[in-house]
C-alpha cells in the first residue's frame, strides 16, 4: 500500500529545521590541516536545528573579475558546523562585490550546500544563503544566514 502524498510530505518536513543566524564574525587565518593555512570566518557560536555549536568557514578558491581584479571577487568556500551532538559541512559559492567607495568593504552573497553530516546531522541535506558585508578594515563579516537543513530519519 502506498503512503498518501500528504503523509510523506509531513514526515519529511518534521525532520527539517529552518536556519536563521544573525551575528558578526571575525575574519582570520585558519589552520585547516597540519601546517596548511587559509583565511575564513573564525568559528563563532551558533544554534542550528536546536543544536548549539560553532560555525566557521575557510576560503578554498578565489577568482577575481575585472581587467585589474577591481570587480567582484568569486569565492569557493567550505563552512563547517560542529557540536558535541554532531555537525555538517557545506560547499559554497560566493560573490563579494564592491560596496561603495571603500575598497576595503564588499557585499557578499553566498549559497551554502550541505554535503555531509555526522551525529544528529548524519545524512543531512539542505541549503543556506548568507548576505552580509565583509569589512577588511576591521576583519569582520556581518552574517545573515537563512535556509533549511533536513536530517535523515533515524
Amino acid at each position: 500500500m502506498l503512503e498518501p502524498e500528504a503523509s510523506r510530505t509531513a514526515s519529511t518536513l518534521a525532520n527539517c529545521d529552518q536556519v536563521r543566524v544573525e551575528t558578526t564574525a571575525t575574519l582570520g587565518t585558519i589552520e585547516y590541516a597540519p601546517g596548511q593555512f587559509t583565511v575564513g570566518a573564525l568559528p563563532f557560536p551558533a544554534t542550528i536545528g536546536g543544536v548549539s555549536g560553532i560555525l566557521g568557514s575557510i576560503v578554498t578558491g578565489l577568482d577575481p573579475s575585472g581587467k585589474t581584479a577591481q570587480g567582484a571577487q568569486h569565492l569557493t568556500l567550505i563552512h563547517f558546523f560542529a557540536s558535541e551532538q554532531g555537525g555538517f559541512t557545506t560547499i559554497d559559492r560566493a560573490v563579494c562585490a564592491p560596496a561603495g567607495k571603500d575598497a576595503g568593504t564588499c557585499r557578499v552573497n553566498d549559497v551554502l550546500t550541505v554535503v555531509s553530516g555526522t551525529g544528529v546531522f548524519s545524512g543531512a541535506e539542505g541549503s543556506l544563503r548568507n548576505h552580509g558585508i565583509i569589512d577588511f578594515n576591521t576583519n569582520s563579516l556581518s552574517v545573515s544566514l537563512r535556509g533549511r537543513i533536513c536530517r535523515s530519519q533515524a
